[in-house]
């Protein structure tokens, strides 16, 4: 595929830049009631789930709807672009906020699936560095997703994407994800591509190496890989640092590197013809609270985006936070513009060799 052209600065500002710096419901159908659409006092939002929706809850939209008195009623699909594309252009969404990683927010700017943001929330925002916003998007933290090992299964220690596609260095069953982007990247790693001349993503030469790995991986969505990593069946592979250290909480001794992870820019948007888009940025001004952004920090291992709090991380703590001058420097950052150019064209193929 050829590199990809810049997109328009006024459409998608995100670059490849460091910064430094409730319950659970099923989905929801497409339609609501009129009398769902017009309560105000409502929001639905789409994230994760599992232990990184607790913390999500517990930090930002339970104290909002507290002060606010809004209803945030949680979901899961914050990563299903194929579901939110429809449900948008179905004239009839029933999520209003969504939780975008830089892959989707790419794909979801490109297929024109979101409300701009009032570029006054912007200027008000207390952002360090405001050209991580888009006209669509407002970022409220980075993470990684690192490479982790079980040292109870694992001998010796990991260091290497190319070390997890040795299985028999390190032999045991991988856990990676089902999501392409990510699996890209750490596939052209293990087969010996520079962390500097990642993208463009040589496409065939991952699903190549995807090829040699897949008898010995499975391929999950975050939750299984989490369930699946403290039940100890799996004994190597990616997740989130907050999902390694919610697992670490619940007794599982795993380990983890920073070496190769990759570095992302969590971004919250509203969809286009959301019934409650004012709620919905009612909550995006909240999360950029300093205790909000506090709150995230200490409960999933998450850097926050704001100047406030950014101010107050010491430098022990900065040595385990993605995008820190430490970190950067044995890390990546997904680049959000490529996968907005070729994420439907790519997903498509990586559908296709998930069911083959």
């Amino acid at each position: 595929m050829d590199k990809p052209s810049a997109l328009d600065r006024r459409r998608f500002l995100l670059t490849n830049g460091a910064l430094l710096a409730g319950s659970t419901l099923a989905p929801l159908g497409f339609g609501r009631s009129q009398a769902r659409a017009a309560d105000r006092g409502r929001l639905v939002y789409a994230g994760f789930g599992g232990s990184y929706e607790r913390a999500v809850n517990a930090g930002l939209f339970a104290p909002f709807a507290k002060e606010t008195g809004i209803d945030v009623t949680l979901t899961t699909g914050g990563s299903d672009v194929a579901k939110i594309r429809a449900m948008v252009r179905s004239g009839r969404p029933s999520w209003d906020l969504v939780d975008a990683q830089g892959a989707t927010l790419g794909q979801f700017i490109n297929d024109g699936l979101l409300e701009p943001i009032d570029s006054k929330l912007i200027a008000n925002a207390d952002l360090f560095d405001r050209s991580r916003a888009t006209a669509f998007s407002v970022p409220w933290y980075q993470f990684s997703l690192n490479l982790f090992w079980n040292p109870r299964a694992v001998s010796g220690e990991p260091a290497s994407w190319a070390d997890v596609w040795d299985v028999k260095k390190f032999p045991g069953k991988r856990g990676l994800s089902k999501l392409p982007w990510f699996s890209l990247e750490i596939a052209l790693l293990a087969d010996g591509v520079p962390l500097d001349k990642l993208y463009p993503l040589d496409v065939d030469r991952a699903f190549a190496s995807l090829d040699r790995i897949r008898p010995h991986a499975v391929f999950l969505d975050t939750n299984s890989l989490a369930s699946a990593i403290s039940s100890q069946e799996l004994v190597i592979g990616i997740i989130s640092l907050a999902r390694i250290k919610a697992i670490q909480a619940a007794g599982v001794p795993l380990r983890y590197t920073w070496q190769q992870a990759l570095t992302d820019v969590q971004q919250l948007v509203v969809l286009k013809g959301a019934p409650d888009a004012a709620q919905a940025r009612q909550a995006i001004a909240y999360a950029l609270r300093p205790e909000p952004q506090k709150a995230l920090m200490d409960s999933l291992g998450c850097t926050p985006v704001t100047r406030t709090a950014l101010a107050r991380i010491t430098p022990e703590r900065a040595r385990d936070l993605a995008g820190t001058d430490i970190t950067r420097k044995t890390s990546f950052y997904l680049d959000a513009q490529w996968w907005g150019k070729h994420g439907a064209e790519v997903g498509r193929r990586w559908q296709d060799w998930l069911a083959a």
